[in-house]
């Protein structure tokens, strides 16, 4: 339902996005973060210009796209390249700008664009309450359904149930996602063998071979905290084996608080994890992805947990050494751990209500949309990108995966029990900040468990009563 008259708080809703930079899986960092570079640039001018003469002959909308796709890039460019093709054959029907932003600098761009005003037409985003909510309440993007009833070719029965829960608000859907991620628990089988230990298959079992580990000069476990990543899916994971564990990401999203007893265990856990020093020294240096995953690849850790997009940073030699593990089990856990692996995704287009509500735009963002949630786009991103299509009509040819270790990822993980994410159970982008700094906090030695769940029930309890 629309929520009129709340495009006047999209002033305050940038400032509060501004403490959610860190919020969700911010998966690719760099030079090309800030609008794509140069080259980016260049190829959206190049498109511009074949779509211009098209224009020239009638009056058509300019639809903008943000993306996460580059002409620079292997892994996106075909996807890129076919949604370029895609706009010159229908240029007589609107001519399109596309841009890319990368990892969190799209939220950055974002809290821009909605205090001038000029919020894409359709973009990439997070669709977790976590980082969603305000964007439906202020009322600058459309509830995913709106577009879903107007389109022809796409409809929620192509695409996981479960996977919505991860990309809704408040029970409105912001988006659906793009792709699956599934977390699963890798171990260096050669290191395990250099020092003739057995793989863990419970946290004591973690100790143990980690004090092996340490003494020779190994990190049992790379993980590490950084504005909450990536180890706030590590504390999903851990949550994910207690008991009616639904009932705690319920009580987030709609009571309001962290204060259960499984997730005081979980945050116990953790701490028992750096007591017993599985982590590195210091978890905050290596946090956020791509360097925890570093330690990882470079040999330097013997076990990570980790998610399928990040093995596009997978060495062949660290692949042919590395084997998939269930989840150890932890004390207080009463899932089947040998049937458990998180499955996420959360990153959707998403279109404004202002898109929406030009007559000239409409039917040109349902073409566009519908494309690129097709068939065609979603192999392409397999097969070119690594990326696991979220439609449930798409076959998935093990032969033609080139990613390492994705194939037997996807074999592992498909069809196995998951639990939700905390982005996702966060009831307000507001308190986002809040959760992953006292991740960090646990994560470092900083504060207590206790510490860290009173801390963020104030958070809570404070946005609750605004």
């Amino acid at each position: 339902m629309r929520k009129t008259g709340k495009k006047v708080l999209g002033i305050v809703l940038c400032a509060a996005m501004a403490g959610s930079l860190l919020a969700g899986c911010g998966k690719k960092q760099g030079a090309e973060a800030v609008g794509g570079g140069q080259e980016t640039t260049a190829a959206a001018r190049e498109q511009s210009t074949e779509q211009e003469k098209t224009a020239q002959k009638g009056n058509v909308p300019t639809i903008r796209l943000v993306s996460w796709q580059t002409p620079s890039d292997p892994k996106t460019k075909p996807v890129y390249d076919a949604v370029d093709q895609f706009a010159k054959e229908h240029a007589s029907e609107f001519k399109l700008e596309h841009e890319n932003i990368l990892g969190d600098e799209l939220k950055a761009k974002i809290k821009t664009d909605v205090a001038s005003n000029t919020v894409p037409d359709v973009f990439l985003y997070w669709g977790s309450g976590g980082n969603s909510a305000m964007l439906l309440d202020a009322d600058v993007i459309i509830p995913f359904d709106e577009y879903l009833d107007a389109s022809q070719n796409i409809k929620r029965e192509l695409f996981p149930q479960d996977s919505f829960d991860r990309t809704s608000a408040n029970g409105t859907l912001a988006t659906i996602t793009l792709g699956l991620e599934y977390g699963v628990w890798f171990c260096n089988q050669e290191l395990f063998d250099q020092y003739g230990l057995e793989l863990p298959k419970t946290l004591d079992d973690m100790i143990a071979v980690g004090k092996v580990f340490n003494e020779n000069g190994i990190v049992p476990f790379a993980m590490g905290s950084k504005g909450g990543n990536p180890a706030h899916e590590f504390v999903a994971e851990i949550l994910g084996q207690m008991p009616d564990c639904q009932e705690d990401f319920r009580k987030i999203n709609e009571e309001y608080t962290v204060d259960t007893p499984n997730i005081r265990k979980t945050l116990e856990i953790i701490e028992t994890m750096r007591e017993n020093k599985l982590f590195p020294s210091d978890t905050i240096s290596i946090g956020d992805w791509n360097q925890h995953f570093a330690m990882y690849n470079e040999g330097k850790a013997a076990m990570i947990y980790a998610w399928t997009w990040q093995l596009s940073n997978m060495s062949k030699e660290m692949a042919d050494k590395t084997v998939i593990i269930p989840a150890p089990g932890m004390p207080g856990g009463t899932r089947d751990t040998s049937n458990f692996a998180r499955s996420g995704g959360d990153m959707g287009y998403v279109i404004s209500r202002s898109a929406w509500e030009d007559p000239d735009k409409k039917d040109a963002v349902i073409e566009l949309m519908d494309y690129l949630y097709s068939r065609e786009i979603q192999e392409l991103t397999l097969y070119s990108g690594g990326g696991i299509p979220s439609r449930l009509d798409i076959e998935v040819d093990a032969d033609k995966v080139e990613k390492q270790k994705l194939a037997e990822v996807i074999e592992f993980a498909r069809g196995k029990e998951s639990c939700p994410n905390l982005p996702q159970a966060c009831p307000k982008t507001e308190c986002w900040t809040d959760f992953a700094d006292g991740i960090d906090e646990l994560m470092a030695g900083i504060s207590t468990p206790d510490q860290v769940i009173e801390n963020i029930n104030k958070s809570l309890t404070a946005a609750k009563e605004n």
